[in-house]
């Protein structure tokens, strides 16, 4: 026992006299970082003084004060700052006698060569392929054409995002408005992707970003994407996982594609009406342009909930609005032969039976403006007439002052938004019935047997002026859909 005890404390003071040691070096050490150190910053120091006291620039210095002071001078009268004339012969009073010619040669060499090489980095950096995942995407060019691209690059999933792989989007009169203008100018300012159309979606998700606990892989999810931040065609898609909702089971893709856009812009209608399931029964509302993806929504809501329909279309969606709950029809003449008599047909209408409640144009509707004073009761309040039209924003007609203003103000509002722990993304800037929340509703409804899908036509993506020529035409029954095969 005494012999361990002795071999326990030999071990010790060598321990001890190991952690003396080390701690005596680490001290010598850290000294002489410490001398190191500041014998840099004096030599520093030193360099500095000697280039500040040296003799040009000190000369620099004094003739700087002296351009300022002329400046100001000429300034207070009225002339120009400093021509160049006068500056050159102030460099060459400067200089004249202390730069040799050979050494101005080859700084004008050294300039050249650098500025040279640093351009075709630059260049061979710019020309470099982005890295990420491959897919087919229908990319708006700068001629407002769209081109279906094979190999278009997406990024991964980020911090509160989700990589969907796109099966089928919807393309609607939305789309063929933002190929002439409608909110560009916001959309460069919220994203630089060169996906603008599509804004229904469906599809099932690959991968989830950072702090995304509401979707796995292998969900099927549906959302949609307003005119300012991008497009569905792409056959992967990264979007913020608030703006996708998990979509009814018993919908396939095609189908499923078919109703977000549409039945979020009924739900964002029903809610500028202020018309809900309780307060919706015996009231008569008139849809036109009933034949559209939302019309056709807002026919099977309205019929639900108890209200008197009526609905203005063409004369071959007769008996598929009936079915989903019209109690009127309205027939409607070519947009494009009898344009001003369109809406005289739904005067008339409203003389024989009496005036609306209120009154909904969509998509489908005749595009000038209807006569509501004509349409609607003499009690209906002002918020009885909706357009559910695609109509220019007010950002799209801001002059170039008000803009730059604008943008200052939009990047100065993000910055605090995300200092304040909000966020760098723009879902501020979307209803509330486009997010998360109103895709479950929409979910909801269509679950409960109150809202079905009217899917129109099905095309692929390399048919997409067909598929849109057709949305836009008065042929069209509901929601045309693009599938990627």
């Amino acid at each position: 026992m005494d012999g361990f005890k002795h071999r326990a404390g030999e071990k010790i003071d060598a321990l001890h006299d190991a952690a003396v040691v080390a701690a005596s070096n680490s001290k010598v050490r850290l000294e002489s970082v410490y001398q190191q150190t500041t014998d840099a910053i004096l030599k520093i120091r030193e360099l500095f003084n000697d280039i500040w006291h040296h003799e040009l620039v000190t000369e620099g210095r004094a003739r700087a004060v002296e351009w300022g002071r002329e400046a100001a001078k000429r300034i207070r009268e009225g002339a120009p700052p400093l021509s160049p004339v006068v500056l050159y012969q102030e460099l060459v009073t400067l200089l004249k006698d202390r730069v040799w010619r050979r050494s101005m040669i080859i700084f004008a060499c050294g300039a050249v060569l650098g500025g040279s090489t640093g351009l075709v980095i630059g260049l061979r950096t710019a020309t470099r392929g982005p890295s990420g995942p491959h897919a087919r995407a229908l990319q708006t060019q700068a001629d407002q054409s769209v081109i279906l691209v094979e190999d278009a690059v997406s990024h991964g999933a980020g911090s509160g995002e989700v990589l969907v792989r796109v099966q089928a989007f919807s393309v609607s009169a939305t789309d063929r408005s933002v190929l002439r203008g409608r909110a560009s100018a916001l959309r460069s300012l919220v994203t630089r992707s060169h996906v603008t159309v599509g804004r229904g979606f469906a599809g099932v998700v690959l991968d989830v970003g950072q702090g995304v606990t509401d979707f796995e892989m292998g969900d099927e999810v549906w959302g949609c994407l307003s005119e300012w931040s991008g497009g569905a065609a792409s056959e992967l898609l990264v979007v913020r996982s608030s703006r996708i909702s998990k979509r009814p089971r018993t919908l396939g893709a095609d189908s499923a594609a078919s109703l977000p856009w549409a039945g979020t812009l009924a739900l964002i209608a029903l809610d500028a009406l202020r018309i809900a399931p309780d307060t919706c029964k015996g009231k008569r509302v008139l849809v036109a342009g009933a034949a559209s993806g939302e019309g056709c929504a807002l026919i099977q809501l309205l019929g639900g909930w108890g209200a008197r329909t009526s609905a203005a279309a063409p004369r071959h969606s007769r008996n598929t609005l009936r079915d989903l709950g019209a109690q009127d029809f309205i027939e409607l003449e070519s947009q494009n032969e009898h344009l001003a008599a369109c809406w005289l047909v739904v005067e008339q209408h409203a003389s024989r039976t009496g005036p609306w409640d209120a009154c909904v144009a969509c998509a489908g509707a005749p595009p000038n403006s209807p006569p509501y004073n004509t349409l609607l009761k003499a009690t209906a309040p002002r918020r009885a007439a909706l357009e559910l039209r695609p109509r220019a924003l007010v950002t799209d007609r801001l002059p170039s002052p008000l803009w730059a203003v604008f943008t200052v103000s939009f990047y100065s509002l993000r910055v605090l938004r995300w200092f304040t722990g909000h966020g760098w993304h723009c879902d501020w800037l979307e209803s509330r019935h486009r997010l998360s929340d109103g895709l479950d509703t929409l979910r909801h409804l269509v679950e409960g047997g109150q809202l079905s899908p009217v899917l129109d036509k099905v095309y692929f993506p390399q048919d997409f002026e067909a598929a849109l020529a057709h949305a836009c035409s008065d042929e069209a029954v509901g929601t045309t859909v693009i599938r990627f095969p």
